[in-house]
């Protein structure tokens, strides 16, 4: 039986829990929305290690390999359960505590999704200036199309709330191109267990409505 969205996102936060603390393991061995600001890497993903390149080069790396799956910037396996996948992806964000690919694998479905944990704190204050920075950063990304046009995000800013379970900012690329219109880059603040996480989650907008039409959003967190 094919496993609702829910059971994915569920899968998908225990699964980045576990990267983030293996990675952390071996190591030891405001309202008002913020101000408005205006290359490609896909290469061969083969045991690769996750690549720190800028933030603007790791988004446009994703936002272009999506019309091929994602399948140039997929990882080692980390976990396979029925018939959900997550990858390591060899695209990942300077700071980011862990970044992932994360697909669900039949004959009738192909959905997949990329995700970036940015920042764990108890801290609002400190949570809500990395929030806004990081909405900034995405508001600086775009992808150069064949034509030469350069197409930037562009979204709604929701400001964040001290106490609300979680917030969300979404972004698209406002493009005629089938391959990019109905992509989505969700930037989320979420309040959970005392702490406050951010992650971003980059996925196919049509894929997700097909999967479960019900659903509004992709929780992520690194727990």
């Amino acid at each position: 039986m094919k496993p609702n969205l829910q059971t994915l996102r569920v899968a998908s936060i225990a699964t980045l829990t576990f990267t983030v603390a293996s990675a952390h393991a071996q190591q030891a061995g405001s309202q008002t929305a913020p101000p408005a600001t205006q290359q490609s890497t896909t290469q061969s993903a083969s045991n690769l290690k996750p690549d720190p390149a800028a933030f603007p080069t790791v988004i446009d790396g994703v936002l272009r390999d999506f019309p091929n799956n994602l399948r140039n910037i997929t990882g080692d396996l980390i976990l396979a359960q029925g018939e959900t996948e997550t990858y390591a992806s060899a695209l990942a964000l300077p700071d980011a505590k862990g970044c992932q690919i994360t697909r669900y694998h039949s004959t009738h479905d192909t959905t997949v999704s990329w995700q970036a944990a940015m920042l764990t704190t108890d801290d609002f204050a400190h949570a809500d200036q990395a929030y806004r920075a990081l909405y900034q950063k995405l508001q600086q990304c775009y992808i150069q199309l064949v034509d030469g046009t350069v197409v930037y995000l562009k979204g709604s800013w929701e400001p964040a709330k001290d106490g609300a379970p979680f917030t969300t900012s979404t972004l698209k690329l406002s493009v005629d191109d089938q391959r990019y219109r109905e992509l989505r880059v969700e930037l989320e603040l979420v309040y959970q267990l005392a702490e406050w996480g951010i992650n971003i989650n980059i996925y196919n907008k049509r894929d997700k409505d097909e999967a479960d039409p019900a659903a509004v959003r992709t929780d992520f967190t690194d727990r």
